[in-house]
């Protein structure tokens, strides 16, 4: 039990003014564990802020090869596109395979930042193909052109 001594004491005054500075302080610990504690909104899953948009181009090639061949040319191709990114202003590729019945379609998509970046790979003329040296032995009827689509949206999670 605490002893009072007389007031106006020294002592007590000290006293006094640490028992509201420690009530104050005990105050303040319980606010910040009950906030600590209380779940509140759960953070978003990805930022809020979504990054700009890079400006690019999307070429587009399709293929079609008889379906007993297209393991062979699935691994052929693999190889040749890899070569994409030695080329400057390239940001990735997809290779797609269809196995639909009797032949297999393929689809590659290339990524690039400008269509200028784009001409340094396919030339000029960058809606026309750029046939591999096996493709003859491959392709059913192979297409003369490519499409290019313009990046309005991209969000790939890389």
């Amino acid at each position: 039990m605490r002893q009072l001594l007389p007031a106006g004491s020294e002592t007590e005054s000290w006293r006094r003014a640490m028992d509201g500075a420690m009530r104050k302080a005990l105050l303040a610990a319980i606010v910040v564990v009950a906030a600590c504690a209380h779940p509140g909104p759960a953070a978003p899953a990805i930022d809020p802020v979504p990054a700009a948009p890079r400006p690019g181009v999307a070429r587009v090639w399709h293929g079609r090869v008889p379906a007993a061949r297209a393991a062979e040319y699935a691994a052929y191709l693999a190889s040749a596109v890899t070569k994409f990114r030695t080329f400057p202003g390239n940001l990735g590729y997809e290779l797609l395979r269809d196995d639909a019945g009797p032949e297999a379609h393929f689809m590659v998509v290339s990524y690039w930042t400008t269509k200028d970046a784009l001409r340094a790979y396919a030339g000029d003329d960058i809606t026309k193909a750029r046939p591999l040296p096996r493709d003859p032995e491959f392709l059913i009827e192979p297409e003369p052109t490519v499409r290019n689509y313009q990046l309005d949206l991209r969000d790939l999670a890389q």
